[in-house]
């Protein structure tokens, strides 16, 4: 599948999403280092209630990396398959649960 068929998908299982959400975006200029390759998709939440709609949406089958803003971070040449979830500082205070 690729960039452009699975956010097609995503955007089809998940038609409410307001926050950002685009395929094959170069991940260089949001990384410390500037270099690397792109995410297959790339998505920016607008807040944590829709982080928690987007990964509910999301077929299980496809991998989640999670970027925070991006310091001591390296990407390979090649990118980075699935989603990688960007998180903004407005996500810095989110704990996880079990």
């Amino acid at each position: 599948m690729s960039g452009a068929e699975l956010l097609a998908a995503i955007r089809d299982a998940a038609p409410e999403l307001r926050g950002r959400l685009s395929a094959d975006e170069p991940l260089a200029p949001i990384v410390w280092f500037r270099a690397g390759g792109p995410a297959e998709i790339l998505y920016s939440p607008a807040d944590e209630e829709e982080l928690s709609y987007f990964l509910k949406s999301l077929d299980p089958s496809i991998p989640v990396r999670v970027l925070g803003l991006g310091s001591n971070t390296l990407v390979r040449d090649g990118g980075v398959r699935g989603v990688t979830i960007r998180l903004g500082r407005g996500f810095s205070g989110v704990t996880g649960e079990e």
